[in-house]
C-alpha cells in the first residue's frame, strides 16, 4: 500500500477549513431528531417500569439523553430536549399523573434541578466540543503552514501547486495571484476556475504588499480564516521570489561564464599571441634590414619566422574551432577512418611507441579533426612525460578505444574535469606552452563525433587519456554533422 504523506493526509479532506467552527448541518439535524423523537421514545420505553423505577432514576435517564443530544446537535437541541424532558417527566412520571400539577415539593425541586443541570451540562458539552473543533482546526492550520513553509524552503512546490493547496484547504473555487505592473494587473499564477483580471472581480482579497494581491473566489473569508490565509499568501510570495531569484541566477550564469571566458581569453592570448608575433616580426625586420646575412643566418631567420607564424596559425585555428564548438556551428564530415593512416601524421614530430592490433577496425570520424585530437593528446603527453609515450588501441563494446599513456607526474583525480576547461594549464610553469585550449578542444571535437575523452591514472604513475569513437558499422558512413 502506498504511504500517505502528512501533506496528502491534511489536504486530502476538503475543505480543511470549513466556513465556521459551528457543527455541520447533518449533525444539527440529527440533534434535533434526537430531541424531538428521542424524548417521547424514552418516555414510552420507561412507561411500563414506572412503578419499578424511582423518579430520581427516571430523571437521570432523561438527563443522559439530554447529554447525548448536546454531544450530537449542540446547545439549542439540548435545551429543547431538557424542556421536553421536564414536561414528559411531569406528565407521565410525577404524581399526580397526566397533569402538570406537582404534588410533592421534593418533586418540584428534582424537576427544576433536572432542567438546570441539563441546560448547564449541554452548554458545557457544546463548549467543549467547539473548543475541540477549534483546536483541531488550528492544529491543522499550523501543520499545513509548516509543511508549506518547508516545501517553499526546499524549493519543492511550484506556484500553481501552492495556490491549489490554498484553494483546496479553504474550499474555494479559484485562487489567483495578481501583481500590479504600472496601472495594470497581471496574472502571476492561478489555480481552480477562470482567473481574475483584477482584485475587484474577486469575492475576497488578501493584500500581500503594494504590488501583490491574492484574489479568492468561492466565499468571503471569516476573521478566523484570514490570518491563516495571510500566512499562506506570505509563503506563496516567498516561493514567487525564490523562483524569480532562480530565474535571474539562471540568466546570469551564462553571462558570468561568458565573462569569465573573455577574461581568461584576454589574459592567456595576450601573451601567446604576442610572443610568436614578435618573433616573426623581428625575423622579418632583420631580413629587410641593411645587414648582409649569411645563407645560414638567413635560413635560421626564415625558420624562426615560419615557426612563429605556424604557432600563430595553430592558435587562431584552435580559438576559431573552440568558438564554433561552443556555438554549435563546427562542420563535420564523418566517414570510416583507419587509425593506422591518421596516427603517423599526428605523431610525426614525436617519438612514441605504437601498439595497435592488426585487426583494429575503422572508426567513424572526421579525419582532419581526429588527427588534431591525437596530435594534441600526444603533444600534451610528451610535454609532461620524462620518458616514452605509448599509444594503444582496442575494441570495447562496439567502440574503438584509443589510449595515450604517459609516465609523468599525473594529476589528482579531483582535477580531472578541470583539465578540460578552456585556458587551464594545470602544472605548467612554461609560458610558451599555449593558451590551454588543447584538451578542451580535443574533448569538444571528440564529443562532436559521438565520442568521449576521459583521463585515467596510469598504473605505476602518470596519466592516460582514453579516446573512444564509434566503430564502423551499418548506417554510420558518410554522415554530415555540425
Amino acid at each position: 500500500m502506498a504511504r500517505v504523506t502528512a501533506r496528502e493526509r491534511i489536504i486530502g479532506t476538503l475543505p480543511l477549513f470549513p466556513k465556521s467552527a459551528a457543527l455541520p448541518r447533518g449533525r444539527r439535524l440529527a440533534g434535533w431528531g434526537m430531541a424531538v423523537l428521542g424524548m417521547p421514545a424514552l418516555a414510552a420505553i420507561l412507561g411500563p417500569f414506572r412503578e419499578a423505577l424511582s423518579l430520581s432514576s427516571q430523571i437521570l435517564l432523561f438527563l443522559l439523553l439530554v447529554v447525548g443530544v448536546a454531544l450530537v446537535g449542540g446547545t439549542p437541541p439540548a435545551i429543547t430536549a431538557a424542556v421536553g424532558g421536564f414536561l414528559l417527566l411531569n406528565w407521565f412520571f410525577t404524581p399526580p399523573l397526566h397533569t402538570l400539577i406537582i404534588g410533592a415539593p421534593q418533586n418540584v425541586l428534582g424537576l427544576v434541578a433536572f432542567v438546570l443541570v441539563a441546560v448547564a451540562v449541554s452548554a458545557i458539552v457544546d463548549l467543549a466540543a467547539r473548543r475541540t473543533r477549534e483546536a483541531a482546526r488550528a492544529g491543522a492550520a499550523a501543520e499545513v503552514l509548516s509543511l508549506l513553509a518547508g516545501a517553499v524552503l526546499r524549493g519543492e512546490a511550484a506556484m500553481p501547486t501552492l495556490l491549489g493547496r490554498l484553494r483546496e484547504a479553504f474550499g474555494l473555487t479559484s485562487v489567483t495571484l495578481l501583481e500590479r505592473d504600472g496601472g495594470e494587473w497581471r496574472i502571476i499564477a492561478t489555480a481552480g476556475g477562470p482567473p481574475f483580471s483584477s482584485p475587484q472581480a474577486a469575492d475576497d482579497t488578501v493584500v500581500v504588499d503594494d504590488s501583490l494581491v491574492v484574489a479568492l473566489r468561492g466565499r468571503p473569508l471569516e476573521a478566523a480564516d484570514r490570518s491563516v490565509v495571510e500566512a499562506f499568501a506570505a509563503q506563496v510570495v516567498v516561493a514567487l521570489r525564490q523562483r524569480r531569484l532562480a530565474e535571474e541566477a539562471e540568466r546570469a550564469g551564462p553571462l558570468e561564464e561568458a565573462d569569465r571566458m573573455r577574461t581568461a581569453l584576454l589574459a592567456a592570448v595576450s601573451h601567446d599571441l604576442r610572443t610568436p608575433l614578435a618573433s616573426a616580426k623581428a625575423a622579418v625586420e632583420s631580413l629587410r634590414g641593411e645587414i648582409d646575412w649569411s645563407p645560414e643566418d638567413r635560413g635560421e631567420l626564415l625558420a624562426t619566422a615560419d615557426e612563429s607564424l605556424a604557432k600563430l596559425a595553430r592558435l587562431v585555428a584552435n580559438l576559431l574551432d573552440m568558438s564554433r564548438l561552443q556555438a554549435g556551428t563546427l562542420g563535420l564530415k564523418l566517414q570510416p577512418v583507419a587509425l593506422t593512416e591518421i596516427l603517423p601524421r599526428a605523431v610525426e614530430d614525436h617519438d612514441v611507441i605504437e601498439e595497435l592490433p592488426d585487426t583494429l577496425p575503422d572508426v567513424v570520424a572526421d579525419p582532419a579533426l581526429l588527427e588534431r585530437i591525437l596530435a594534441n593528446l600526444v603533444s600534451n603527453a610528451v610535454r609532461y612525460s620524462p620518458g616514452k609515450v605509448w599509444i594503444t588501441a582496442g575494441v570495447v563494446g562496439g567502440r574503438v578505444e584509443i589510449r595515450v599513456v604517459d609516465r609523468g607526474q599525473g594529476i589528482p583525480a579531483e582535477a580531472y574535469d578541470r583539465v578540460f576547461l578552456p585556458f587551464q594549464r594545470l602544472g605548467d610553469r612554461d609560458n610558451h606552452t599555449g593558451v590551454g585550449l588543447g584538451l578542451a578542444l580535443s574533448r569538444g571535437l571528440a564529443e562532436a563525433m559521438a565520442g568521449t575523452l576521459v583521463p585515467e591514472e596510469t598504473p605505476g604513475g602518470g596519466l592516460t587519456m582514453v579516446l573512444t569513437l564509434p566503430e564502423r558499422g551499418v548506417g554510420s558512413e558518410g554522415r554530415e554533422g555540425r
